[in-house]
């Protein structure tokens, strides 16, 4: 700052130095001297053409003394100009005015002489008008011809001979004059003699005038002004080299400036940089729901770590998850010790007082129980914010630099960590308090479920007490009837058998929607669980064709249980075909969409990305807009015979797998239900061949010959059996020859679960069960061979391609065994959910025991 302002004084006084030499340097005598060479030249002219026209008019080829006049006025107005430009001592200047106003009177007596002698001419060259009168004498003719005759030579010759002849002429013409021409012949004597008399005059006049020329007055101040000129040129010239000199220290000077000043732009440049990347990363936590919170930290660390020009930048949880975040720059291999070494430094990060820890080893600034450490590990620098909640220390947030020490712009930018440590605080606070919400929010719903099963417990026991003595009542009808008439006892039992089929279903949806808020980690291809679904509806209802399937969700996969989601279709076509007239048509429209931003729906707000949209809509009653603002109410019903139950259970399921529903109805119109469920990412050719050899275990050939097509387009190594005996002993004799096993379920005849249990006996690669669309198996089964996913079938590339990938990847193949992986996950489940099964449309189209 000292020197800048040095630097400052300095310059300002070189500028004053330099704006004084630039004036008195000005070679502005140049300029003088071709202005005053232009105008003495201009003189020059303006006097030749005076002169010139003086002899055209004392030869009388000049009528008028007008460009005499004219070219006097010329050199008089230059010889102002130059005056003006002069000073009041200046002897050559008043030498040519002398000489220019010299002329100026010669010119005067010039006109004024000629102007007479012309007159004079001009009466000798009239008189030969008068000589032609009749009444003239010839002789005195005769002598005024002839001495017209010598009057008009005098232009020509004016020589003293010739002026004698006139004059004797005049005399002998005065002498001889008759007195009735006297008067006549006394004016041509006068004229006569006023010619002789003047002309000399004017010739000498004449003649006198380029004597006069002031052309050495003009040259004589043309040299002065050289003289000048030369003069102040070589003053200019010593200004201008001491104008150079100064310029040369001003240059180094400005260098010198620009330098430190190009330093700390730099500084201020690097600095305004890491505080824009402060704000974008503030901005991306804000921006993000409490639920991408988690996912997008590393990503936030990453841009602070890129921006603050540092190695490693980790977070170290210290409440009860002890969670991890680590980003390393591009190239670097995770820092030593990772992460226990950084643990060991909590306690001593925590016993310092202040909340931001600096450390340089190189020079040991920084607490001392931390210099040593990080120094061992080959930390150049070590920068620490501790994370807060609620004033408690619940982690620390680190930079690690092992390079070199800070950058200067980084010296000034460390006030920022406190903002970068209070944007990560803020957002595991927001992440914490929505994981708190949530699990709040998961415990009330599961009881105001339990509350709202233990009210409705009466009415279910009055329902089912009601269908019970229906049941009774059939049955001893039947048993009564059925000695002697067995079509009645064959009608009452049918009677009684869809009795019980009312109980079992009103018995199955309040056991549904009681088990509901249990995440799975399944996932479902949507385009056939709708296509199943709509073939297991139609097969039940009268008319078929009502139910028309259009669209395609391209093959979209979302997570939920298949059973659930097929679930939540069929309730809601049930409802379009109970609410519609029948035969009137119920339209089921698939169809994949990308939403560029976010989305309020009429039950639900969806963030951007891919989503699979299933629509059904009807043309029956509709609904006003306080039905359907209760519609998803549980036991809320427009029905006499619903429970009131089917639409709450399809909106839960749909709230777990984070989509929303849009509602659109209106009496006498028809309604239309659509269904938004999140999209997994598609699998890009190629991406999904992770490598690696895929057994496949199926019953037939065709169908397995099918599956190894399709497994081999993903890029995978398919290797097939029918046999299961077979298939297990080539995974006995080459256990490592296989990277994943594909079971397909067949418990009649020893495939699936049972196979799965012996070959997990055998080798530890991850299991792969085949289950069709609508089938579940209990996670405890799942966990005890173990399963570590499941294929529903038919088989998607792209869903296939996500679950090969998901085991087969470099992440997993770096992973903990599968046995441990199945466990873990087996415990995040809960209750299993139906599995539908069992052949005829009343078996497919209600709940059964789950095997």
């Amino acid at each position: 700052m000292r020197l800048t302002a040095q630097a400052a004084i300095l310059g300002a006084l070189l500028a004053a130095l330099l704006t004084w030499l630039m004036i008195n340097g000005k070679g502005e005598m140049d300029a003088a001297y071709v202005r005053t060479q232009r105008t003495v030249d201009a003189i020059a002219l303006a006097e030749s053409r005076m002169q010139h026209d003086v002899l055209r008019a004392r030869t009388g080829l000049l009528r008028n003394y007008d460009p005499i006049v004219a070219h006097l006025r010329e050199m008089q107005a230059a010889l102002s100009g130059l005056q003006a430009a002069s000073g009041p001592d200046d002897g050559a200047m008043r030498a040519l005015a002398e000489a220019v106003t010299r002329e100026a009177q010669m010119v005067e007596r010039f006109k004024t002489g000629n102007a007479l002698v012309q007159n004079s001419i001009a009466y000798f060259d009239s008189l030969s008008d008068r000589l032609s009168e009749p009444d003239i004498d010839p002789r005195l003719a005769r002598a005024v011809a002839a001495l017209q005759i010598r009057v008009s030579e005098l232009a020509r010759d004016a020589s003293p001979n010739r002026l004698s002849d006139i004059r004797g002429r005049l005399d002998a013409l005065a002498a001889g004059a008759s007195s009735n021409r006297g008067a006549d012949i006394a004016a041509i004597v006068l004229h006569g003699r006023q010619l002789l008399e003047l002309l000399p005059q004017v010739d000498t006049v004449t003649r006198s005038l380029p004597d006069a020329s002031s052309e050495v007055a003009r040259q004589d101040l043309l040299e002065a002004r050289r003289t000048l000129r030369d003069q102040r040129q070589a003053r200019a010239d010593g200004f201008r080299l001491a104008l150079y000199a100064a310029a040369l220290c001003l240059v180094a000077l400005v260098v010198r400036v620009g330098l430190l000043m190009r330093a700390g732009t730099l500084v201020l440049r690097r600095t305004i940089a890491f505080q824009s990347v402060v704000a974008q990363a503030a901005n991306h936590f804000s921006a993000s729901q409490p639920d991408e919170i988690a996912a997008r930290i590393v990503d936030v660390m990453a841009m602070v770590g890129t921006g603050a020009c540092t190695d490693h930048c980790y977070i170290l949880m210290l409440d009860e998850t002890d969670t991890v975040h680590l980003w390393n720059r591009s190239g670097l291999p995770e820092p030593s010790g990772w992460p226990r070494a950084q643990r060991r430094l909590v306690p001593d990060i925590i016993a310092v007082a202040e909340d931001y820890i600096f450390v340089e080893t190189a020079d040991a600034i920084g607490p001392p129980a931390l210099v040593r450490p990080l120094a061992e590990r080959g930390v150049a620098t070590f920068t620490c914010a501790r994370l807060r909640r609620g004033g408690r220390i619940v982690g620390v947030l680190c930079f690690e630099r092992t390079i070199s020490v800070l950058p200067p712009w980084m010296r000034h930018s460390r006030g920022l960590l406190r903002v970068v440590a209070e944007s990560f605080s803020a957002a595991l606070e927001r992440q914490h308090v929505w994981a708190e919400r949530r699990e709040i929010e998961a415990t009330l719903r599961r009881a105001q479920r339990l509350e709202a099963i233990g009210i409705f417990a009466s009415g279910v026991a009055h329902n089912i007490n009601n269908v019970l003595n229906v049941m009774l009542g059939h049955a001893e009808i039947a048993a009564d009837a059925l000695p002697v008439d067995p079509g009645r006892a064959a009608e009452h039992i049918g009677l009684l058998v869809q009795a019980g089929g009312r109980a079992h279903e009103i018995a199955g949806q309040i056991l549904d929607y009681g088990r509901r808020g249990c995440a799975t980690q399944a996932t479902s291809d949507v385009d056939a669980i709708v296509a199943e679904t709509v073939d297991l509806i139609r097969t039940s209802t009268a008319d078929p064709t009502a139910i028309r399937l259009t669209g395609t969700a391209d093959g979209a996969v979302v997570d939920g249980e298949p059973a659930q989601l097929q679930q939540v279709i069929h309730n809601l076509i049930r409802n379009a075909i109970q609410a519609s007239e029948p035969g009137a048509a119920v339209d089921v429209q698939l169809e994949r969409i990308r939403l560029p931003g976010r989305r309020t729906l009429s039950h639900g707000e969806l963030p951007s990305g891919a989503y699979a949209r299933i629509r059904v809509s009807d043309t029956g009653r509709g609904m006003d807009e306080a039905t359907r603002a209760r519609i998803f109410e549980p036991f809320f019903t427009t029905r006499p015979a619903g429970t009131g139950l089917g639409l709450a259970t399809a909106f839960e399921f749909v709230e777990e797998q984070a989509g929303a529903f849009d509602v659109r109805s209106a009496p006498g119109v028809g309604s239309a239900f659509e269904v938004w469920l999140p999209a997994h990412p598609e699998v890009a050719p190629g991406v999904a061949a992770a490598g690696g050899t895929v057994m496949i275990v199926g019953a037939a050939r065709s169908a397995l010959q099918d599956d190894e097509e399709t497994l081999a387009a993903l890029g995978y190594e398919p290797i097939g059996y029918t046999d299961p005996d077979a298939a297990l002993a080539a995974l006995r004799a080459e256990p490592g020859r296989f990277d994943l096993l594909i079971v397909e379920n067949r418990p009649s005849e020893s495939l699936g679960l049972t196979f799965a249990r012996r070959a997990a006996r055998i080798a530890d690669r991850p299991i792969v069960l085949s289950l069709s669309a609508a089938d579940l198996v209990r996670p405890e089964v799942l966990s005890a061979i173990p399963i570590v996913d499941v294929a529903h079938r038919p088989w998607r590339s792209n869903a296939l391609g996500l679950t090969l990938r998901r085991h087969l990847g470099t992440e997993a193949r770096s992973a903990p065994p599968r046995r441990k992986v199945a466990e873990d996950r087996a415990a995040t489940q809960s209750d299993s959910v139906r599995l539908r099964g069992g052949s005829g449309t009343a078996a497919r189209a209600k709940p059964a025991p789950a095997p």
